[in-house]
Order: C-alpha cells, then structure tokens, then sequence
C-alpha cells in the first residue's frame, strides 16, 4: 500500500535552504513515518535534535538500542507501515544489530539509522568511528537488512533514502540501513521531490494462468486444506483466507508464527501445524486423506513442519504461494507455484472459484459432511485444574474469559511460548504476535511497546517469562514514562524453563541445574518500583479480576502469574527437532 502524505509543514528556524535532515524527514513523512525510536548520542545528535523539535514525530527514547529496534519492530508489525529505529555509532549501532536480525528473519519494513564519525576524520582513528577503514558498520549490516549503505555526500542521501525505502517496502518486506556521518545532516540540499508512487513499484502482479489452474485443483480436491503462515498478517490477507476456506469448505491449520490469522475457535481450524502444535492438525496434514494442500505466506520452515517431514508433501497435489519465489520448493517440490501478494492471489482465487460455480460446477470438498475438528490440548486435565501452585495450562484457560475480542498479544521465546501456542485460543479478532524466525528473547517484551503507539486505544498485551522479564525488562521503564498501556503477563517459575525442561529430553538427559535461580525473583515488585501497576496471580480464578483492573488502568501494568515449575511445556515435538540436529 502507498501512502501519501503532503509535505512537512516544519520548518526548521533561521533556515532558508532544506538541509539533509529536512529532506530525509520529508521523505520519512511521506512513508506515514510518525515516530522514531532510538537513544540520541554526539555523532546522531542533529538527526535527533530536529526529530525531538517536530511536531509531526514522536521521539521515544529507549533504555538500549536494542529495545528500540524491538519496539520500531512491533509499531510495524501491527500497522503494517514503515517503522524508524536510530543509534549513535559505536556500540549504539551494535547493540541494535539483534532486534534488526529479528525485524530481517520475519520480514518487518523497518529502516535503520546509525551515526558515524565526520567524513572528514576516516581513518584517523577517531572515538567509536566505524567507517571502512575502521570497524564497519555498513558490514555488520549488511547480512540483517536487504540494504545497508554509507552515505558519503549530501548529494546521495536522497538517492540512498529512496533505493533504501524501495528495498524494504517492496516484495518481502524488511529492514534497511543508512549510516550518516555526523557532518552531512546539516549541509544544504536542493532536492527534486520523488513522490512514494513514482519510486517504489506495485508488485500485485502474478501468473493468471496458474490462479486458474489452482482454483480447478481447489473444486475437485475432497479434502482441501489451507496451510497458513506469517505471511498472510503481512499482506492484510486474513479475511481473504477465511472466505477461501468457506467457500470450498476447506479445512485450516496455521504455522506457529501464524497463529491466530485463522480463528483458532473457527468450525473449519485445525488448530497449529508444528512445535507445540495440535493434534488435529497433524493428523491432518500428515495423514494420507488430504489431497490438495494449499500453503499461504509459509516458508515451510523447522518450526512448521516438525523438521521437514516428508509426511507433509506426500500423496498430494501440493500449491505453494509465497511472494518471494526463492521460498517455494525450497524445502518441498511444488505441484504449482503462485508467485505474488497473498491477499492479491488470493482475490482472485476466490473469485475463480466463484466464476466455476456460477458456471454449474460444484466444489467435491467433503468437510462439510464430516463433525468439526475437536480442540484436544495435551494434558487437558491442567486446563481445569485447581492446584497450587498454579498450573500453566489453568491460568491461560482463565485468560480467555477475559481476552478483549480486539486484543493484541504479543508472546516472547521460551517455554511460556509453547505453552502459549498451545493453550491459548486466539479468536475472531484478536491479533497473535510472536517473533519465532530468529527467535531472540526480548522482542516479545519490548517489541508490544511499539505496537501500542501504532494502535492507540487497542488492548495490547505481552505474555512472557521470567528469563525475559530479567533480560529485557528495564525497558518497561520506558512504558511507564511515556505512559504507554501495555499489559505484561509474566509466567514466573524462576528458571529458563524451556532450557531446564529441554535438557532433560535432550543428550545426556541430565537437568541443566545453573539456569534455575538461587533465589526467587520478585517480578511484581520490580514493576512496581518502576513505576507500573502491579498484581501478582498464584492461584486459580485470580486473573480474570487482575485482568479487568489493568484493562482500567491507564498507563502501564504487569501481573506476575506464580506457577509450578515441575510442569513441563509442550516440548516434545522441539526435542526431537533439536536430537534431529544432532543424530543424523
């Protein structure tokens, strides 16, 4: 989607020319750019120092780069829009490198601003210089974003800005870097204005032919199943999927990171395909009774396909759509490949399978005639549990009451995740968010911060676990001093609890004991001292009602949930993955 926005009225003062900076604001602008996140630090301080004084930019300041590169993440990930993260040179560009590494793996527009010594000074040896002839930044870039440059006069700065925003709005989406010496912000720049329309291309198109050829193979299968990835969020293509699965009806399992872009309450879901996922979904997929398998924004990754089994290709006619076609047939052979947006293949799918029908055909789907798929979790007798401590699956049923139906939630890595993927039923509405392409702990803590500020007045809540709160957590100071209302739901069971349950399935099955904590950590209390709102969860019942008063809060809260360490997470399908790795 393009977005036009008319130019900055800012004008910076006792300033007659445009400057670097007042060209790269006007094109950021431009983008719907309307906040940067970042730590402001000497060799970006005129970037910053324009950015803090524009009315039409809100400047977050983070506790690290790398939190502001996980909250430049989340605003981009729910608005679907270009997200800005900044970092002086040095370490604030390093310590950006990871959230970037997460924003690249899962396909996130983000660009990406670092500092750099003056041009004049390359070579010298100059303090946290990390130009060519030092330590180069550009470099460490470049592997994480689809383009990473210096610019090296103010001449180039609008060619670099537009190839950079082309890169990452254009196709799989992704982040992007320019690194700016200090000097080049304020020299003058005259600038032949490149409206967005004129120099990012549309890139809806795709194969006809091969649209057609998938709708015929869709009416005659009898038992169609659509498998649903993270690409489908990406392209806005939620509805579009469900109003293929009703028409046919066709039966729909989701990826991990795709949880929830199919209503997991849905008559026709199957629930997720892949680590913690569900039974259903495996049968099905895995079985011999599917004949047409349809996978939507899926790279067919470790995650979604139990570490490639040849079960999942097996038997059928298999249709792969993806908008970068270096992803299909990279893990399976394809039957057909559709090339393109999801949301706009799938338009045109749907309205094939129209045409046919008005033409008399019928689709064979026999789903219809067959009961709904059931939801059967593992250990289901947790889920009503009424123990103390308090069971992880119990807690997460008790959370569904009381889900708002438009929230969005966000879960960071660990074993909490799996229980989340798992237990959690994400509905018709709700937005599941989860940073599993390069899986870095934090994101799932950080990243909901920046998804606040680009849905304003949506609930926005992040499920996540001790390990993460003691990483990652002292950017909750920044949530409760620009009054952001993000709701933290921390699982505490005072360990690594996917490494120490992990260890025991895994080599020598011995428990690894070091990532267990000497001493309890007091997670509410942290919060509180922070500034936040604060409610601690140890037994059953309970959160519904510390749910509904942080839902009436008005800046930021947390609820620690104290539950029994002994309880495993749905490890099972991970372990085998990771002994897979390791035993030929």
């Amino acid at each position: 989607m393009t977005i036009s926005i008319p130019p900055s009225k800012f004008v910076a003062p006792n300033r007659t020319a445009p400057r670097v900076i007042d060209v790269f604001l006007r094109y950021l602008k431009a983008e719907g750019v309307s906040v940067v996140f970042g730590i402001p630090g000497g060799l970006l301080h005129p970037f910053f120092e324009v950015i803090e004084a524009d009315p039409e930019i809100e400047l977050i300041v983070s506790k690290h780069e790398e939190g502001a590169a996980f909250m430049a993440d989340g605003h981009a990930r729910v608005s679907r829009r270009l997200s800005v993260c900044a970092g002086t040179s040095g370490p604030g560009a390093t310590n950006m490198i990871t959230g970037v590494a997460c924003a690249f793996a899962d396909g996130v527009p983000m660009l990406v601003v670092t500092g750099q010594v003056a041009s004049h000074m390359f070579g010298k040896g100059a303090a946290q210089e990390t130009s060519r002839e030092d330590m180069d930044i550009v470099a460490m870039f470049r592997p994480v974003t689809k383009y990473s440059a210096m610019v090296t006069s103010p001449e180039s700065m609008a060619q670099h800005l537009r190839r950079a925003l082309r890169q990452a709005l254009t196709g799989r989406p992704g982040p992007v870097h320019l690194n700016v010496p200090v000097d080049l912000w304020e020299r003058p720049l005259e600038e032949a204005w490149f409206d967005p329309r004129t120099y990012r291309p549309d890139t809806r198109g795709f194969d006809r032919v091969a649209v057609q050829n998938a709708a015929k193979h869709l009416m005659a299968a009898k038992r169609p199943v659509l498998f649903v990835g993270a690409g489908v969020g990406i392209a806005g293509a939620e509805e579009h999927v469900r109003s293929l699965a009703e028409l046919l009806p066709a039966r729909v399992a989701t990826t991990p990171r795709g949880k929830g872009l199919f209503p997991e309450d849905h008559p026709l879901s199957l629930g997720i395909m892949g680590f913690a996922g569900h039974a259903a979904a495996r049968e099905v997929l895995l079985g011999p009774g599917t004949d047409v398998l349809l996978t939507v924004g899926t790279s067919l990754n470790e995650t979604a396909t139990l570490n490639w089994t040849p079960q999942l290709r097996k038997d059928r006619v298999f249709i792969q759509l993806d908008i970068d076609s270096d992803r299909i047939g990279r893990n399976y052979p394809v039957d057909l490949a559709l090339v393109g947006d999801a949301q706009t293949i799938l338009v045109e799918l749907v309205y094939h399978l129209h045409r046919l029908m008005r033409d008399g055909e019928a689709s064979a789907s026999t789903w219809s005639e067959t009961r709904p798929a059931e939801r059967v979790f593992s250990t289901p007798e947790l889920r009503t549990s009424e123990q103390v401590p308090l069971a992880p699956q119990r807690w997460r049923k008790d959370l569904e009451e009381v889900l708002p139906d438009d929230a969005i939630i966000f879960s960071d890595i660990g074993g909490h995740m799996l229980s989340n993927l798992h237990y959690l039923t994400i509905k018709a509405g709700q937005k599941f968010v989860l940073n599993l392409g390069f899986g870095s702990m934090g994101h799932g803590t950080v990243a909901p911060i920046g998804a606040a500020l680009a849905q304003k007045g949506r609930p926005v809540f992040a499920i996540i676990g001790d390990a993460c709160f003691t990483m990652n957590g002292m950017e909750l100071v920044t949530a409760a001093e620009y009054g952001i209302p993000v709701i933290w739901i921390v699982e505490n069971n005072n360990m690594h609890g996917i490494t120490w349950h992990g260890s025991q399935l895994v080599g020598s099955r011995v428990p690894l004991s070091s990532v267990r904590y000497k001493r309890p950590v007091e997670v509410a209390a942290i919060a509180r001292a922070m500034g936040l709102a604060a409610w601690v969860v140890d037994s059953p019942g309970q959160i519904q009602k510390a749910v509904k008063e942080a839902l009436l809060h008005t800046g930021p809260s947390l609820i620690e949930v104290r539950v029994d360490a002994h309880i495993a997470p749905p490890l099972g399908d991970r372990a085998k993955s990771i002994a897979g790795f390791v035993e030929p």
